[in-house]
């Protein structure tokens, strides 16, 4: 890990080819390796959790690939175009849920 003070590269975040990690902490840019995530043992919550994060966003997907049920959801939700995605996936984590 090493700590940049080189002024181009001031506020650049994110990882290059997965390889790289650029991020800020505590105002300082902090350059380090791209995590190894492979050992990661997820619980079984994790795991089912994920699976409905999963469901929902190929249902969302889905829905803003058809044009018109894409402008019913924005009507129905009463939101931007810009903020229809965050809406159409609490909606469709909050029916995941009530259906068990």
């Amino acid at each position: 890990m090493a700590i940049s003070n080189n002024p181009i590269m001031q506020g650049v975040r994110g990882a290059i080819n997965k390889q790289i990690v650029f991020r800020v902490v505590n105002g300082k840019q902090i350059i380090s390796a791209y995590p190894d995530m492979s050992g990661v043992k997820r619980t079984t919550r994790q795991k089912k959790q994920n699976k409905r994060l999963i469901k929902a966003n190929e249902m969302v997907a889905a829905i803003k690939a058809d044009p018109v049920k894409r402008d019913a959801a924005q009507l129905r939700l009463n939101v931007s175009r810009n903020k229809l995605h965050h809406a159409l996936l609490q909606e469709q984590l909050r029916i995941l849920s009530e259906q068990g």
